[in-house]
């Protein structure tokens, strides 16, 4: 009988499960206590988050005013059950404004306390970075085009002036702004003339005597009035001419007279060759100012003085076509640390670079090296893409507000052009120019989660 039982194997699955269920219920109640420990830990994330939040929002100024309404936050968005156990381990306001928070808390276990677990411990932290922490540097990118011509131009004064007023508001703001005013080309002053980045020829100026032959108009009849009409930035234009039926000549006459001819430089500047045309990079290749041009006023480089900036908005003129990737690219020039200007920090966490990019027309030119004067709107819409992918490269947050713009290409460019979906604004009249500037403000100077 004892043998019997010796070799009996029945029953050994039955023995082999209960030895197994052990360590098996073991884990899954630890499971089941890691879990609510999990939920519980994204419970005080939130409130923690909510905390720093508050504070940095504040308008106090020292650390432990600043710890008092973060904790007064925390405590505020937690249970009662949750409440007791929270422990703030840490809470810092750095130079850059960054505000940092550690907070402990602690869950009673239920099944863990079979392997001597009573307390399942969670820790969290939060930061959020000031409106006044890091260095601002804004680029605002303005169509000065024909079209913009009467109210629309008055109305983005009216906007931009608005905006440097928020902006110096905020006292305790390391802010610095820069103006690019576009149309068909931009002009960087002529201050710059004699810089190592730029290509200018001297300017001139020849008389020669020329005699011409012709034979002068001595009657007409039948004359009348007629209207003209063309376009000029997209926009349609009208005119008249004298028209006669018939014309009397009198008898053939030579004249001549000194001619002057001048080469002069107005501060404007063309593209270089491809695909240096949308790039900051290689300054050995000098950027080609252009003879006899007119262009919108000169654009103003980073700077804190904002009676300067003012007088700069003011001072944009309305006049001539639309090329909107030269506005792009100076725009990313005066951002930049590196030459034709030097008023730009080093790219780093420290600084946050902007721009601010407004048109209310199509591309209607486009480059034909170093002018432009093509008129491939497609190949102008490639080229504003390709320079905001290679200004967003190097962490220039773009915005974007297109009043009105006609082309579907642009305006799909200008989308594409803006760092988010948020940052491409789009509006039917300039009216609502203000309304969009102030809210670009409002999310740059946005209080955010930082870690």
């Amino acid at each position: 009988m004892l043998r019997k039982l010796g070799t009996n194997r029945s029953g050994n699955f039955g023995m082999m499960a209960a030895l197994m269920s052990l360590p098996l219920f073991g884990a899954a109640a630890l499971a089941v206590d890691y879990v609510n420990a999990a939920g519980h830990k994204a419970s005080i994330q939130n409130a923690v988050d909510a905390a720093v939040l508050a504070a940095a929002v504040s308008k106090k100024t020292t650390e432990a005013e600043l710890r008092e309404i973060a904790v007064s936050a925390l405590l505020g968005n937690v249970t009662d059950d949750v409440r007791s156990d929270l422990d703030v381990t840490a809470f810092t306001l750095n130079a850059d404004g960054q505000v940092t928070m550690q907070v402990n808390g602690k869950l009673p276990s239920t099944f863990a306390r079979i392997f001597n677990l009573d307390i399942l411990n969670v820790g969290v932290t939060a930061q959020a970075q000031r409106s006044g922490g890091r260095s601002i540097e804004i680029a605002m990118v303005l169509d000065n085009t024909y079209s913009m011509v009467g109210q629309k131009l008055a109305d983005l004064k009216s906007a931009a002036n608005a905006l440097i007023k928020t902006f110096e508001d905020e006292s305790d703001l390391d802010v610095k702004i820069a103006l690019v005013p576009f149309s068909r080309y931009v002009n960087v002053g002529l201050q710059y003339r004699n810089e190592s980045w730029l290509q200018v020829d001297p300017d001139s100026s020849t008389t020669k005597n020329v005699c011409s032959t012709y034979r002068p108009v001595t009657g007409k009849s039948g004359c009348y009035r007629e209207t003209t009409s063309g376009m000029n930035d997209g926009v349609p234009t009208t005119g008249s001419r004298e028209v006669c039926t018939s014309y009397t000549y009198g008898p053939e006459q030579t004249v001549c007279r000194d001619r002057t001819t001048t080469i002069k430089w107005k501060g404007c500047v063309g593209s270089r060759d491809a695909p240096q045309d949308v790039s900051d990079s290689r300054p050995d290749r000098r950027i080609p100012g252009l003879m006899n041009q007119s262009c919108s006023a000169p654009l103003l480089t980073l700077t804190d003085n904002f009676t300067t900036i003012r007088s700069a908005i003011n001072s944009m003129v309305a006049q001539n076509e639309t090329y909107i990737p030269a506005g792009i690219m100076w725009g990313w020039r005066v951002l930049s640390p590196q030459v034709p200007f030097s008023e730009g920090k080093q790219y780093s966490k420290d600084v946050r670079k902007f721009m601010i990019v407004m048109t209310d027309g199509s591309n209607t030119l486009s480059p034909t090296y170093p002018l432009h004067n093509g008129r491939d709107g497609t190949y102008a819409d490639q080229l504003m893409i390709k320079a905001c992918a290679n200004a967003k490269a190097e962490s220039i947050e773009i915005f974007t507000v297109g009043v009105g713009v006609p082309n579907a290409s642009t305006r799909q460019g200008l989308a594409t052009c803006a760092s988010k979906p948020d940052n491409a604004i789009a509006i039917t009249d300039s009216t609502k120019l203000s309304a969009a500037f102030q809210d670009i403000a409002n999310q740059i100077l946005a209080v955010r989660l930082t870690m």
